[in-house]
């Protein structure tokens, strides 16, 4: 006898489709896994057997032997133990029903419940086009659903309620796409309760519409962080897409409680942070804080402050949007097309460039901007010194709302949007330098300037195109089909050369 249901698994944010093959044959009794099963896997057997037991199902003293196919894939996850129990009971008779067309999801507990699985929304968005068109997985999970069409949900408490199910005692009924989403930043600084800044205010208001990377330096107590913070309350809201790209991550590191996410992510790592978890890896090979930030904000506080090797780490993700790790046999890809924000002192003490004496040697200065290479600083496209607001500016202050910039920005995105609606970038950022010259229209006169303003501040080819980004971003924010002199000079003075 022998019985073959279908469960799945994910290697970094690839879905596969694993196939559960069952059979007893002549023997010594055991119970015996195999298809590169590892320990977590290895393990299961316990559990199976005692959640099994709980049905009132004993497993025959025969040898029985699972194999997980494809079997030359590492399975590092317990997501298929309802398979292989759902398997066992196909072979003792008690699944009766055909299978072939359902997917199995879930761990099991000693007493028999399912457990919350990692990866849920990545396995159920590959699902459709595996040609299934049932998953069966733990209730609490439910909070997780996409909205997909032609897929039957049916979430289970218990392998004893689906048991009951198959002998026709109860009926399972359907669970509905998740309703529930969830704002993580539920505290945000409105850009009105901020005192001057107004330059600052402006280049927050370009970063949140283009994607563009930002370093801002300056004096302790200046604003560095609390402008950061406050980008949060500007940011556009997630496009469809983004929206499962966002959740398909944070479900894989299991950060998702109940809920989908609908806003777009704010990460903010401490320096003392490792490389593994800024980029990621591990034996399990999890996203890093990198891909957390994917389609939101880095925010890296106390840039100097993190390990040189770190920051070099950063380069291939801003430039590429992803990050590939490679651990011995394994290779991951995972996405990290993140807005970079950083900030920094502009020296050990504080207060270079202020209206206080630094109290820094040339040695202690050169040493501390020797920490910025220029293969990074040439993939940030705003730089920018903050400066301490003076006592007389907190008397009045009539900023703008962040919900009136906000305005702007969505405005400007859906123009973004509808520009390179059959292509596929998603902003101004990111463009390659062809797609650059073919939408980013340009006066004579604005070209001229650029040219003229590149070539006197000596910048790379790269940075020649990320000041011509920035400024078809400044044109965007204000309606322009076309990129003026004024929105090629605006760009030109976020780029502070502080170094």
């Amino acid at each position: 006898m022998s019985g073959r249901i279908f469960s799945a698994v994910n290697k970094g944010l690839e879905t596969i489709k694993i196939e559960v093959e069952i059979k007893t044959i002549f023997g010594k009794p055991s119970f015996i896994i195999i298809g590169l099963a590892n320990r977590v896997i290895d393990e299961s057997r316990e559990r199976i057997t005692a959640a099994l037991s709980q049905c009132g199902i004993r497993i025959r003293p025969k040898k029985t032997v699972v194999n997980l196919a494809p079997a030359d894939l590492d399975k590092k996850s317990s997501s298929v133990e309802l398979a292989i129990a759902v398997a066992m009971l196909k072979l003792y008779g008690e699944v009766t029903f055909n299978t072939e067309d359902s997917l199995f999801l879930g761990e099991l507990a000693l007493d028999g419940r399912l457990r919350k699985i990692k990866g849920f929304v990545s396995i159920v968005l590959a699902a459709r086009t595996m040609g299934f068109k049932k998953i069966y997985f733990p209730r609490e999970n439910v909070g997780e659903l996409p909205k997909i069409s032609n897929l039957e949900f049916y979430p289970l408490v218990s392998l004893q309620e689906f048991l009951a199910f198959t002998r026709g005692c109860l009926s399972l009924r359907k669970a509905m796409p998740s309703q529930k989403l969830i704002n993580l930043q539920t505290k945000q600084i409105d850009f009105a309760h901020i005192f001057g800044h107004a330059q600052a205010k402006k280049a927050l208001e370009i970063v949140a519409a283009g994607g563009h990377n930002l370093l801002m330096f300056g004096s302790p107590g200046s604003g560095k962080s609390l402008l950061a913070q406050a980008l949060l309350s500007i940011l556009p809201d997630l496009s469809e897409e983004e929206f499962l790209e966002v959740n398909r991550i944070y479900s894989l590191c299991g950060l998702l409680q109940n809920s989908l996410l609908s806003s777009r992510p704010f990460r903010s790592p401490h320096q003392s942070i490792s490389q593994i978890a800024l980029i990621g890896g591990g034996f399990y090979q999890t996203p890093g804080e990198i891909s957390l930030a994917h389609r939101g904000i880095l925010f890296l506080d106390e840039f100097a402050e993190f390990k040189h090797q770190l920051i070099e780490m950063l380069r291939q993700p801003l430039e590429t949007g992803l990050i590939e790790i490679n651990r011995g046999k394994q290779r991951c890809i995972y996405p990290a097309n993140f807005t970079l924000v950083a900030a920094s002192n502009p020296c050990p003490c504080g207060f270079a460039g202020s209206k206080h004496k630094c109290r820094c040697s040339e040695y202690d200065l050169q040493r501390y901007r020797s920490r910025f290479s220029g293969p990074i600083l040439d993939r940030i496209d705003l730089m920018l010194r903050i400066e301490a607001i003076e006592i007389k500016e907190m008397v009045e202050n009539r900023a703008e709302s962040s919900l009136q910039i906000k305005k702007r920005v969505e405005r400007a995105v859906a123009l973004q949007r509808q520009r390179y609606a059959k292509t596929a970038f998603l902003n101004n950022s990111n463009l390659d330098s062809q797609a650059v010259l073919h939408f980013c229209e340009i006066s004579t006169e604005a070209k001229k300037i650029l040219d003229l303003m590149a070539s006197h501040q000596k910048l790379s080819t790269r940075g020649y195109f990320k000041l011509f980004k920035v400024a078809r971003t400044i044109a965007d924010l204000a309606e322009k089909k076309t990129i003026q002199k004024e929105d090629v000079l605006e760009a030109f003075n976020f780029r502070d050369f502080f170094l």
